[in-house]
């Protein structure tokens, strides 16, 4: 009676759950960063506008020239009215600045483009000219309105993947510009 019902237990251990089994595969991660392959210069605006909505820094990162794929840097020209106080910016610094800028409060950011031009189109590179609208609720700061035209440099660097190599910002109203909120937050 002990050895049928060991067998039993057994059986139903081995059937029941699984256990020899292979598990269902897992969705790759990637897909839940909301990063998505850059191979086309429009799918930068897009993860670049992902990655300030949600806050993701290292995929706002990833929409900028990495220096390690690229003999290109990125520059940024801030506004005129911000130049003199932030003249040399860098990775890094638009990195702390997209840290310090903190995780939005509800409602979430919205980040507009309007105006959209290209220029210049090559195999290899790509200019985009536009206006822009980013409204950031912010902790500690309120809702950070900023508004302005920007000239972004687009390349393709040695992984054939698009990345912004220069942004412009230019200051189109009396509103503040972005060049301002990174001076500020900074």
């Amino acid at each position: 009676m002990r050895i049928l019902s060991l067998i039993i237990s057994l059986l139903f251990i081995s059937y029941g759950c699984d256990l020899f089994s292979p598990r269902d595969s897992e969705p790759p991660t990637q897909g839940m960063t909301g990063f998505k392959r850059p191979d086309i210069p429009d799918i930068v605006l897009e993860n670049f506008t992902t990655a300030i909505t949600s806050h993701n820094v290292e995929n706002y990162m990833r929409c900028f020239i990495d220096t390690n794929n690229s003999s290109k840097k990125f520059i940024f020209t801030p506004s005129s009215n911000i130049l003199p106080l932030i003249s040399k910016w860098d990775l890094e610094d638009e990195r702390r600045y997209f840290q310090n800028l903190g995780e939005p409060i509800s409602p979430y950011p919205l980040l507009e483009f309007s105006d959209t031009t290209r220029l210049n189109i090559t195999s290899s590179s790509i200019e985009y000219k536009m206006n822009y609208s980013l409204l950031y609720p912010h902790l500690y700061q309120g809702i950070l309105k900023v508004r302005g035209y920007m000239h972004l440099y687009m390349e393709l660097d040695n992984q054939q993947l698009w990345a912004i190599s220069r942004w412009d910002d230019s200051k189109t109203e009396t509103d503040s510009t972005w060049s301002y909120l990174k001076y500020k937050l900074y």
